[in-house]
C-alpha cells in the first residue's frame, strides 16, 4: 500500500478550514491532513511536531501571518511544499512570497473540488519524487558512513545522523558452511531485492524515515512511529519487526531473523554498536534463528565463558557410537557445550570436523557415491542455527546405521552404479527401469534380478522409498506447496504422490506436514 501523501492546513476562518478538509476525498487524492492550524504560530509549532511534506496556508492570520510562518519553517525545511491561499486583494502580497519558496498560489474564491483535485494531482507526482530522490541520495550516504571505518559523518548528513530513531535490523539466516564450501550464490538473497521490498513494506503505523546496509548484509531501517504514546513504543516496534519478519518470509521463501533496538538511538551510537557488538548478531546461532530478537543498548555483559568438554580430534569418538539413543546424547552433549560459550569458532571447527567424519563414513557404505543427504544445496537451510545442525549431524550419523545403502560396500560394483544413476536421476518422473539399465549396460531382467538380491528390494521400490524420503525432508524445511514438492521428486500426478507417499509413511502429504 503506497504512503499518503502529509498534509497541514492552516487558516484563522474556521469555515475556510472546514471546506478544505471535506471539500475532496482527500485519501483517494493519495493524501492524508495530520495536521489544522488557525494562526500562523500554531502552524509553525504543529508543523514541528508533524513534518507534513505539504502546507496549505492563508497569509493575513492573528499572532504569526502566513508569511511569517513559512520564512521560519524555510529556515529548517527548503523543500517543503507550500501552497499559498490568497484573496484577490492580496494577489500581488503572494506573488513577493515566491521568494520565500512557495510551490503554488490559488484564489480562495475560485477553489472548486475538480481545482482543487488538478492541484493534488499536479502536486503529488513531484512531491514524490522529491521524497524518493532525497531518499536515494540519503541511503546512499548513509550507506558509506556505515561502512567506512571512522565514525565521522559527511557535514551534510551531521544533523540527520544525530536525530533519534526506533530502529529494525533485518538479516537473512544464512548457514555456517559446515561442508567447508563457500556458500552458494543461490542461498543469498540479494541486497538490491531485499531493499527494494522493505521501501516497499507497509509499516502500519510506523514511518520509513531511511533504509541502509551493513558490513554483514544486515539491513538497518530507520523509524518513526505516527503515535505519540511513547510508552506503548516498544511493544508497537516488536509487532512490526513480526510482521516485516513474515513478509520477508513469505516474499522470499526463507528464514530471516529481525532485530529491535530496545530504545531509541541516533545512527552514530547505531554505527558504533554495531562495529563493536558483533556477537549480539551471532547469538541466533546458538539461541535459535527466524524470530525477533530484542538489542539492549547499551550492550549487556558478555556472558561468563565455561570449559568446554569438546577438544580438536575427539569427534572421532563418535565412529564407535552405534545405538541411536547414544548417538544422540553424544550430539546433545558436544552442541550444549558449545552453546554455552557462544564461540562461532568451536561451533565452526566442530561442525567441520564432524562433517568430514561423516563424508568418510558414508564412504565406506556408498563407495564414490556422495549422494545429496551431505550437499550444501540441499541441507544449507539445516545448518543455520546450532540446534538444526545437531539434529541434522544425529539424523545422518543415526541412518549411516539403519540406512540399507550404508552397507553399500558389500554391493557389487553395478549396481553401486546403478544407486548413484538412480540418486541423479530420481527427480526425473519419466525415469524408467530401462534407462537404468542402459545406463548400467545390462539387461532389465538382469538388472531387477542382480539388484533384489543384492538390496533386498526391488528397483520400483527403491526409487519411491528415495523420492519419499525426499519429499519428507522438503515438507519439514516448510517452504514448498505439496504440488511443488510432487514434481521436485519426480511425479507428474499430484494423486499418484499422494497415494505413494501415505504407502510409505501411513498418511498423506498434507498430514505428514501438520505433524511437522
Amino acid at each position: 500500500m503506497a504512503e499518503l501523501i502529509s498534509v497541514m492546513i492552516v487558516d484563522d476562518e474556521k469555515l475556510t478550514l472546514e471546506d478544505l478538509s471535506t471539500i475532496i476525498d482527500w485519501g483517494a487524492c493519495g493524501y492524508k491532513i495530520v495536521a489544522t492550524a488557525f494562526n500562523g504560530k500554531q502552524g509553525f509549532r504543529k508543523y514541528q511536531e508533524f513534518h507534513p511534506q505539504l502546507i496549505l496556508t492563508d497569509i493575513r492570520m492573528p499572532f504569526m501571518d502566513g508569511i511569517e510562518m513559512i520564512s521560519e519553517i524555510r529556515k529548517k525545511d527548503s523543500k517543503v511544499s507550500i501552497v499559498l491561499l490568497t484573496a484577490y486583494e492580496e494577489f500581488g502580497y503572494a506573488k513577493a512570497a515566491i521568494s520565500l519558496g512557495i510551490t503554488e498560489y490559488i484564489i480562495k474564491s475560485e477553489i472548486t473540488a475538480v481545482s482543487m483535485q488538478a492541484l493534488l494531482e499536479r502536486l503529488n507526482e513531484t512531491i514524490m519524487l522529491r521524497d524518493r530522490k532525497d531518499m536515494i541520495v540519503t541511503d546512499r550516504m548513509l550507506e558509506q558512513f556505515f561502512l567506512s571505518d571512522s565514525l565521522s559523518g559527511d557535514s551534510d548528513m551531521e544533523q540527520f545522523l544525530k536525530k533519534m530513531f526506533h530502529v529494525l535490523i533485518v538479516e537473512q539466516d544464512l548457514p555456517i558452511s559446515v561442508s567447508g564450501e563457500q556458500l552458494l550464490p543461490g542461498i543469498v538473497v540479494p541486497k538490491v531485492k531485499k531493499i527494494d521490498f522493505l521501501s516497499h513494506f507497509d509499516y502500519g503505523e510506523w514511518n520509513l524515515e531511511a533504509i541502509t546496509s551493513l558490513h554483514g548484509g544486515q539491513i538497518v531501517l530507520a523509524l518513526n512511529c505516527q503515535k505519540n504514546e511513547y510508552s506503548e513504543h516498544g511493544e508497537m516496534l516488536c509487532v512490526c519487526a513480526e510482521k516485516v519478519k513474515d513478509g520477508l518470509t513469505r516474499q522470499f521463501q526463507d528464514s530471516f531473523t529481525v532485530y529491535a533496538m530496545d530504545t531509541r538511538i541516533n545512527l552514530y551510537n547505531l554505527k558504533r554498536f554495531c562495529d563493536e557488538s558483533a556477537s549480539s548478531f551471532q547469538k541466533k546461532y546458538f539461541d535459535g534463528s527466524g524470530r525477533v530478537r530484542r538489542l539492549e543498548y547499551p550492550p549487556m555483559q558478555e556472558r561468563p565463558t565455561f570449559n568446554n568438554t569438546w577438544t580438536p580430534g575427539k569427534a572421532d569418538d563418535v565412529t564407535g557410537i552405534h545405538d541411536k539413543a547414544e548417538i544422540e546424547q553424544y550430539f546433545q552433549g558436544v552442541y550444549h557445550g558449545i552453546c554455552r560459550q557462544d564461540d562461532m569458532e568451536q561451533l565452526k571447527s566442530l561442525s567441520k570436523e564432524l562433517y568430514y567424519i561423516l563424508k568418510k563414513e558414508y564412504k565406506k557404505g556408498h563407495g564414490k557415491t556422495i549422494s545429496e543427504d551431505l550437499d550444501q544445496e540441499y541441507n544449507w537451510a539445516d545448518w543455520i542455527d546450532t540446534e538444526k545442525i545437531c539434529n541434522w549431524f544425529i539424523l545422518r550419523f543415526s541412518q549411516l546405521n539403519t540406512d540399507k545403502i550404508s552397507e553399500g560396500g558389500n554391493y557389487s560394483k553395478s549396481i553401486m552404479e546403478v544407486i548413484e544413476y538412480i540418486y541423479h536421476n530420481y527427480r526425473n518422473p519419466d525415469l524408467s527401469l530401462n534407462d537404468i539399465a542402459d545406463a548400467a549396460h545390462l539387461s532389465v531382467g538382469y538388472l531387477s534380478g542382480a539388484f533384489k538380491k543384492e538390496t533386498g528390494v526391488t528397483l520400483k521400490n527403491y526409487i519411491t522409498d528415495i523420492r519419499i524420503d525426499a519429499a519428507k525432508k522438503l515438507i519439514e524445511r516448510g517452504n514448498y506447496k505439496i504440488y511443488e514438492i510432487c514434481s521436485q521428486v519426480g511425479y507428474h500426478s499430484s494423486q499418484y504422490f499422494s497415494q505413494a507417499f501415505y504407502k510409505k509413511v501411513g498418511m498423506f502429504p498434507t498430514e505428514y506436514r501438520k505433524k511437522e
